[in-house]
């Protein structure tokens, strides 16, 4: 079932010399310091950024951590570094990625924002075997939602159309996990 509010596979994956970087832009309705509260707020984060219910901790600084801890019976836990900061405009911090790293950039627009996404890998192809694609898709799919007071729950049978379409660009892998 496709939903229409749902952005088309969107997302794209530059190759470079150094790996790649997987890459989205959304136009968003909400102004800059609303976004980068949703991406910077632990209690705004933990409505639309993962898969599962986790406890989120930021400590907002250059060598700061964000760190994601599940709850319930998933034992997860991840901690990424941020590396740079520049309010309420510019992120950077590492991913539990061995040597990727994202970038978060706002830009404030007539009507809102424009949010750019750069995840820079060191291997394309692990990358888009391991859903980072798919994924990062479907998290950037919850954030509007959420901006709108509106959260909407991790959707296991859309993250799988989504995997389809993405496998139809090349972009994700056409298989059950």
């Amino acid at each position: 079932m496709t939903d229409p509010t749902q952005p088309a596979a969107d997302g794209t994956v530059e190759r470079t010399p150094e790996g790649g970087v997987i890459r989205f832009v959304r136009q968003l309705p909400y102004p800059v310091r609303e976004v980068w509260s949703a991406i910077t707020d632990p209690e705004r984060l933990a409505d639309w950024w993962l898969p599962f219910d986790a406890d989120i901790t930021v400590d907002l600084r250059e060598g700061g951590e964000m760190r994601f801890v599940g709850r319930g019976d998933e034992e997860i836990e991840m901690t990424c570094t941020i590396l740079r900061v520049e309010a309420p405009m510019l992120l950077e911090h590492t991913h539990v990625d061995v040597g990727s790293w994202m970038r978060w950039e706002l830009e404030p627009t007539e009507t809102g924002c424009t949010l750019r996404l750069s995840h820079h890998v060191t291997d394309p192809d692990g990358a888009i075997g391991q859903g980072f694609v798919v994924g990062l898709h479907t998290s950037l799919s919850r954030l509007e939602p959420a901006l709108a007071g509106h959260p909407i729950p991790w959707d296991w049978d859309r993250f799988a159309e989504t995997r389809a379409a993405y496998a139809g660009l090349g972009l994700a892998v056409e298989e059950e996990w």
